[in-house]
């Protein structure tokens, strides 16, 4: 018995001892790099095995592959970092092993392959190319970074690559595009010189640091730096085969390169501290990208469905189900969920006959963390009832595209119930025939009789006693200074160009609105309302002097409020704009007296920020 017990506490530890190894090796990762794709014969170059992970310095050297037929060994050196990170620890053990190649052609360096812990680890094969030639080799310790030379093409060490996370979805259903440099060189600085034309998709761009933080990888057996400069959401409008334009940057490259002199004084006194740093501009551009959007299904598709895709909630609620008549009663709609949550339209929502209903005001709450676009939108309805008695909100309803599930489904909230009792004030009599927006002139139209004689001058008067007289001597000196002025500007106009957008905005902001009422003739529900978009974008742009291309919403919004613009003004502005972005790409008819109306209220819009900037 005593055999069989100490039998099984053996077995139980084994067990445990395999199990601690299995998490070890979960843990542990290996990649494999070279000093330099393009190598000169009769040079040497190093191949990298690098080990990470919590235990990388307790495993064992993995075996080289053989490459005897193209490189010759040369020796073997390691090196370990160990980091910790909010109380984690992080081992890095590289394996530097040095070659010199010993035959020209293109040759493939076979995969490093690592059993432990129970485990299989292989790296990527690695493409290399020995040619003629004796270029200069980054020295030990700098091969990935900050060295190149003619024989490379600094394109292989610099580039930026544009990724989705999916290539085939649904109309308005997101996709996630990453851009990301890559780099083996010094880049002092960058900057977006073309974004990619996004025709076709509703866009939300993920925030990104200002220095955004470098990781490691490795392509084509070359280990680059990388950092990931720009990401956002596209939404497609429509289905078919959508190509996005390449993103174009010019990027400030700093080579390190050593002067090379035939003067013998010059090569006894080199020296590594003074060799020369050279900077050069390089333009690069990510790779164009395809998605196949699909059409949603036609069958089972809900009659209110007004576009939305994701995962949505509904909650309806009112701030009070007691009230006493002609007191104000709060309605709130809110719809949450992941998806484009600026298209969701305004629910259909059936009000009692005896509540009087006002337009509701509509708040958006957006999170752009996380990877994905998810909030709410919110409508709030002010209702007054007019009579007493028991009154009932029927349940309103919201319905959407469920990606998970692949079908339509529909959300309903419950009824509700408002106990009205009759109140001490009487409703005030309105005509029928009066609007709300007649009400608020009333008691204002009515031209007053003058009461007071106006002030009557004699005939006769001496003219050089006159005004106009006066007006005479002075208008010569109006006109010399207003010359004076007029040449300032024209000066200004040709040398400022902050300046001359500005003073230009209202006129180019008139030509955009001609065009919109063009289109606006010809029934163009989505032109006229992408021609009023641009006015409206285009004068902000002009009157602050920036490019109208990059504004988004949000940044109009923030840069009005901080110049001290009225919140009605602001407001009026960015319900121009949103109105502008839903029709634009919200399936609906062409109603023309809409169209009037929105562009008489798009050019107030520009008429009353141009007071106030």
């Amino acid at each position: 018995m005593k055999a069989k017990t100490i039998l099984k506490a053996i077995f139980f530890l084994l067990g445990i001892f395999l199990s601690m190894q299995g998490l070890l090796a979960q843990d542990l990762h290996i990649k494999a790099y070279v000093s330099s794709t393009k190598i000169p014969l009769d040079q040497q170059f190093e191949l990298n095995v690098e080990l990470s992970g919590k235990e990388a310095n307790k495993v064992p050297q993995p075996a080289l592959p053989d490459i005897e037929d193209f490189a010759a060994f040369r020796g073997t050196s390691s090196s370990q970092n160990v980091q910790i990170v909010n109380t984690q620890m992080s081992v890095t053990v590289t394996y530097t092993h040095r070659f010199i190649a010993t035959k020209i052609g293109k040759f493939e360096i076979p995969p490093v392959k690592l059993e432990y812990g129970g485990k299989k680890f292989t790296t990527d094969p690695i493409p290399i190319e020995i040619v003629k030639g004796q270029p200069s080799q980054p020295r030990s310790g700098t091969s990935n970074r900050g060295s190149t030379d003619n024989a490379e093409d600094l394109s292989q060490l610099l580039f930026l690559r544009a990724s989705v996370d999916k290539n085939r979805v649904y109309q308005n259903e997101p996709v996630t595009v990453s851009y990301k440099i890559y780099t083996s060189v010094n880049i002092s600085s960058y900057g977006i010189s073309q974004l990619p034309n996004t025709v076709g998709f509703w866009s939300e761009e993920f925030p990104t640091p200002s220095r955004p933080p470098l990781h490691a990888e490795v392509v084509n057996g070359r280990r680059y730096q990388v950092a990931e400069i720009k990401k956002v959401a596209l939404f497609p409008q429509g289905p078919g085969t959508k190509t996005l334009d390449p993103m174009v940057i010019e990027c400030e490259v700093r080579l390190r390169n050593r002067r090379r002199s035939r003067d013998i004084f010059d090569s006894f006194f080199d020296d590594p501290f003074f060799s020369l740093n050279r900077t050069t501009t390089k333009v690069i551009r990510s790779n164009p990208v395809k998605i196949d959007v699909l059409p949603l299904p036609a069958e089972n598709k809900s009659l209110d469905f007004s576009g939305a895709v994701g995962d949505f909630s509904l909650s309806a609620s009112v701030d009070k189900e007691r009230v006493k008549t002609n007191e104000a009663v709060t309605l709130t709609v809110t719809i949450s969920g992941t998806g484009n949550i600026k298209i969701l339209a305004q629910p259909d929502v059936e009000f009692p006959s005896d509540f009087e209903v006002y337009d509701p005001k509509i708040s958006e709450n957006i999170n752009r963390n996380g990877g994905q676009i998810s909030g709410s939108k919110t409508f709030e309805y002010v209702l007054i009832p007019r009579f007493p008695g028991t009154q009932t909100i029927r349940p309103i309803s919201f319905s959407y595209f469920d990606l998970s599930a692949k079908r339509y489904k529909t959300l309903s909230s419950d009824p509700i119930n408002i106990s009205v009792a009759k109140g001490k004030d009487r409703p005030v009599n309105v005509p029928l025939a009066t609007s709300k927006e007649d009400v608020k002139f009333i008691g204002q139209d009515i031209r007053f009789i003058q009461t007071h004689l106006p002030e009557f001058q004699e005939i006769g008067t001496v003219f050089y006693k006159e005004v106009p007289f006066f007006a005479i001597l002075i208008l010569p000196l109006l006109v010399l200074a207003g010359a004076y002025g007029y040449s300032k500007h024209l000066e200004k106009m040709s040398t400022n160009v902050a300046y001359a957008r500005s003073r230009k905005a209202n006129q180019m902001a008139l030509k955009r609105l001609r065009n919109a009422n063009k289109e606006m003739g010809k029934g163009n529900l989505r032109k006229f309302y992408g021609e009023v978009s641009k006015a409206l974008m285009g004068f902000i742009g002009d009157k602050l002097n920036v490019s109208a291309a990059g504004l988004i919403t949000d940044e109009v919004d923030s840069v009005l409020r901080s110049r001290g613009i009225r919140e009605e003004t602001v407001a009026n502005y960015l319900d121009c704009l949103r109105t502008c972005d839903f029709k634009r790409f919200a399936p609906s008819d062409a109603d023309n007296g809409e169209m009037k109306v929105f562009f008489e209220k798009a050019r107030k819009a520009i008429i009353a920020l141009d007071k106030e900037i």
